[in-house]
């Protein structure tokens, strides 16, 4: 008795990406009596890996996706204080010039690393833009954002150095938030799809003690 078998059944990945793998089976025969073996062959193409610049970042430190991606943003850490009083930070997001909005309101104790805040796509050529703050305790001190050239904010890459800025108030550094991001030689270590914003949220004079660049630090990831 004969069982029926297609013949030289061919699979084609249906996907376009480079990152999904592409191949072919085949069958040597149309017929198989049933009990016996039939010869299979296969051959799968697996592609390198492709490490790309996927966005553009400006001189200010504008975003701009060069295709459709899913962004999402996550707080890794807060780090304001006045003396020892911890003082919350904002931080908001904007596409396209339009008005910023908060996805993070608290203090370094209400920071969790691993929660997801912003979870969007994101078009071809869409100018995203990142702000943050700090309270005083009575009054906002001013939005810091990546749309203009500001020394209170900084967009890095991977292999950008990480900053080393001496902490006020025996606070942890942004390296302390940055730690599992920095290789051996003080490097930021991320893919090539991600990017780290930090913010100094007080009005203190870049280079002074309390500048120190580890106010509110984002991680943004793109896929």
């Amino acid at each position: 008795m004969f069982g029926a078998l297609a013949c030289l059944c061919t699979i084609h990945s249906a996907f376009a990406a480079t990152a999904i793998p592409t191949g072919s089976l085949t069958v040597d025969r149309t017929l198989v009596r049933v009990g016996a073996r039939s010869q299979l062959g296969w051959q799968i193409a697996y592609p390198n890996p492709v490490v790309t610049d996927i966005v553009d970042v400006g001189t200010t430190g504008t975003i701009t996706p060069k295709s459709t991606l899913k962004m999402r943003v996550r707080t890794l850490g807060v780090a304001f204080q006045s003396g020892s009083t911890l003082l919350p930070c904002e931080g908001s997001w904007s596409k396209n010039g339009s008005t910023f909005t908060r996805f993070f309101y608290g203090i370094g104790t209400s920071v969790v690393p691993t929660s997801i805040l912003v979870d969007t796509t994101v078009s071809t050529n869409d100018k995203i833009n990142f702000g943050g703050r700090g309270w005083s305790g009575s009054a906002w001190f001013p939005l810091h954002t990546t749309s203009t050239s500001d020394p209170y904010v900084i967009v890095l890459k991977n292999g950008n150095s990480a900053p080393s800025y001496a902490p006020a108030y025996d606070q942890a550094s942004a390296k302390s938030f940055l730690s599992p991001y920095i290789d051996g030689s003080g490097k930021i270590k991320i893919g090539s799809r991600d990017l780290i914003i930090l913010w100094e949220c007080s009005t203190a004079a870049p280079g002074t003690t309390y500048f120190d660049m580890q106010d509110l630090v984002l991680l943004v990831t793109f896929e």
